[in-house]
């Protein structure tokens, strides 16, 4: 199930294996880019995390 875009925000500010995808072939707006587990290294294309942080944080919140 797909959580809200603010769940995936607080849990990756939570997270401290948080790393950011780079993505090379985006002329992006990097200063408008926020902190979430959509864009971060271990989120899975299926929507989990390949590091299991997500839940455990999420009970938290």
């Amino acid at each position: 199930m797909r959580s809200s875009t603010e769940v995936y925000a607080e849990v990756a500010e939570r997270c401290h294996a948080y790393d950011k995808k780079e993505r090379k072939d985006c002329f992006c707006n990097v200063a408008g880019d926020t902190k979430s587990c959509l864009n971060c290294r271990h989120f899975a294309d299926d929507e989990h995390c390949r590091l299991d942080l997500y839940d455990p944080i999420v009970e938290k919140l």
